[in-house]
């Protein structure tokens, strides 16, 4: 290897300067396409070396990581309402945001044995059941109604909205469901 050193240094300088020429000329895409990336990246990695690196590492990441997974959008059915009043919670529940007169929106529940089931809401907003409370209330029949709309909302990646007119209402509303630890419900206050 000495003597080939010595014999390179005895070499006059335009020989290596042809020898490269013809190499460049007889040399195939992929070979310069390899040495221009070769000649890139080290300039890169002289000029910015974290930054090279860290792009480096995200590419990595980009390379493994999983795709998102796309749901389809919930089918959302519509039943007929046959509740009639002259009380002041029928015209609020009526006028929830997407609401239709005389029916109430659905989405169907699965239950574990198979069977599915409707369960009611006031109306919809965007990607948000909305139910309407004129009055919380803590008894038995209410407690199922929240597990019945926090599981269908479970079961269809939704997320639910509480409208209530006053905010000791929202108050109760927040209490109860803390209660019972559902966390895919919200409640905002709604004037009348």
């Amino acid at each position: 290897m000495i003597d080939t050193a010595i014999a390179a240094e005895d070499t006059p300088a335009h020989i290596p300067a042809s020898r490269a020429a013809s190499a460049v000329a007889n040399a195939s895409a992929r070979d310069i396409g390899r040495a221009a990336g070769k000649v890139a990246g080290n300039v890169a990695l002289a000029i910015a070396p974290g930054a090279a690196l860290s792009k480096a590492a995200a590419l990595r990441r980009l390379a493994i990581a999983r795709p998102r997974i796309t749901f389809d959008p919930p089918q959302i059915g519509w039943v007929k309402e046959t509740t009639t009043s002259k009380k002041a919670w029928k015209p609020y529940n009526d006028s929830a945001p997407g609401a239709r007169a005389g029916q109430a929106p659905t989405l169907m529940r699965t239950m574990p044995n198979g069977s599915k089931r409707p369960v009611k809401f006031d109306g919809i907003q965007g990607d948000f059941m909305v139910d309407r409370k004129w009055a919380v209330v803590n008894r038995p029949r209410s407690r199922a109604q929240i597990l019945r709309q926090s599981e269908v909302l479970a079961q269809h990646r939704l997320i639910g909205t509480w409208e209530v007119p006053t905010p000791v209402e929202k108050t109760k509303a927040l209490k109860l469901l803390k209660q019972k630890s559902i966390t895919n419900i919200h409640v905002k206050v709604v004037k009348p």
